[in-house]
């Protein structure tokens, strides 16, 4: 029998949980969530997340990683991960250029498959054989409502980046499981951040609100909810998984 757990009691209380993507945006409210509920989180993006620190409610690091650089991001684990056992990663870090399809370039699609696809293979690798070796770990990805609607607003090559992304949760979730560690995947449909609004208007995000039933885009918070919940005890028999947060947008 697994005994149930006391109301609040999500066992982040001290553990070092890593956040990509941090400096603004769903990476910035997940890693000040985290803080409130007494993670130590390392809030890590190309950007500094001075914004993030100032909002932070307990303790809080920040450090510098690119995911468009390869092999290294396992690297830019390790380096984290010798200052002391990493529990979490949330890879929440992406980049999204609005183009027509005929207006794709090779230089376009490789510059957003290096970072949203490539840099966190090379990162959730390096983090699983880390948390395997202790024995315990939870690994959230970020995908996209575009990995099953194909994408809207020129975002194809993003969306085909998080299909990806949302088969490698699932290959990663078979290896890791028998050592203690989930990998799972939150996968946003629009919600208020930078990213939704650059390259676009507000009458075509508007319109596009409409094809959601709740007829709004999400907030940030609406995000990290889900995912601090995936990282908790509360989730510990779910791996594989994709959690669905669109508004009723995407229903599978």
């Amino acid at each position: 029998m697994v005994a149930p757990l006391e109301p609040g009691a999500l066992g982040l209380e001290g553990r070092r949980i890593l956040v990509t993507g941090a400096a603004q945006g769903l990476g910035q409210e997940t890693a000040v969530w985290l803080s409130r509920l007494g993670a130590e989180v390392i809030a890590a993006d190309i950007a500094p997340c001075d914004a993030t620190l100032a909002r932070a409610a307990g303790q809080m690091e920040a450090c510098r990683i690119d995911l468009g650089a390869g092999a290294a991001v396992g690297d830019a684990f390790s380096a984290i991960a010798a200052e002391g056992p990493v529990y979490g990663l949330v890879n929440c870090a992406g980049v999204l250029r609005r183009l027509p399809l005929e207006a794709t370039t090779e230089d376009d699609l490789a510059f957003q498959t290096a970072i949203n696809q490539t840099g966190t293979f090379f990162l959730a690798r390096a983090a699983m054989a880390h948390m395997v070796e202790n024995g315990e770990g939870r690994i959230v990805l970020y995908t996209s409502q575009g990995a099953v609607t194909g994408g809207y607003l020129g975002s194809i090559p993003y969306a085909m980046n998080k299909a990806a992304v949302t088969a490698l949760v699932k290959s990663f979730a078979r290896h890791a499981a028998p050592h203690g560690v989930t990998v799972n995947a939150v996968s946003p449909g629009a919600a208020e951040t930078a990213m939704l609004r650059e390259g676009t208007t507000d009458a075509a995000i508007a319109e596009f609100a409409k094809m959601i039933p709740m007829q709004r885009v999400g907030q940030p918070g609406e995000m990290a909810g889900p995912t601090v919940f995936l990282l908790s005890d509360w989730a510990r028999f779910i791996t594989g998984a994709t959690i669905h947060v669109n508004g009723g947008q995407v229903m599978v």
